[in-house]
């Protein structure tokens, strides 16, 4: 199941991407507002350049669903999804232990041209917290693949670009 925002109220509207063709456009009306908009089924990752620099998978909990977020290069400001909010990586959840910017993954290329991802808080209240560690004050730590991040009750893993591809 995927969930798109209504443009106009911001609200979700619900849908199951596997009933349709990959690449189709979807007419829907929202629910809420009465809003009709359309919306295209993406064929997620395949010939997609927005995961060029990788991407974090949201674990599905309490306060939100399962999400797959892309990564870009430079500084990837991530928080709680929040209207006015001037982020990067927004995670769509409930829970308010996840600041609206909440840390920050870096993504560069070293001299040898491989990306170096790094991880530090921005800060927030309730800390960023990397293998049961939390992160202290201006700490930044590089990460490796598949790296396990928890912000606020909220946990995601960080995937390298091109790395799911070479272990096919």
């Amino acid at each position: 199941m995927k969930k798109v925002l209504c443009p106009k109220c911001d609200d979700y509207v619900t849908f199951n991407e596997n009933r349709y063709d990959k690449n189709s456009s979807l007419f829907f009306v929202c629910p809420h507002c009465g809003k009709q908009f359309n919306v295209a089924v993406p064929d997620l990752r395949e010939n997609d350049d927005s995961f060029d620099c990788g991407y974090i998978v949201v674990l599905e909990n309490a306060y939100g669903y399962k999400q797959e977020l892309p990564l870009v290069m430079g500084d990837n400001i991530i928080g709680r999804r929040s209207k006015g909010t001037d982020i990067q990586v927004p995670i769509e959840s409930g829970d308010i232990s996840l600041a609206r910017q909440h840390c920050v993954i870096n993504v560069k290329k070293n001299k040898q041209g491989k990306l170096v991802y790094t991880l530090r808080d921005f800060p927030s209240v309730s800390g960023t917290f990397l293998r049961h560690e939390c992160l202290g004050k201006k700490e930044r730590v590089v990460l490796e693949n598949g790296a396990i991040i928890t912000v606020g009750a909220t946990t995601f893993i960080v995937y390298f670009a091109g790395v799911q591809d070479e272990e096919d």
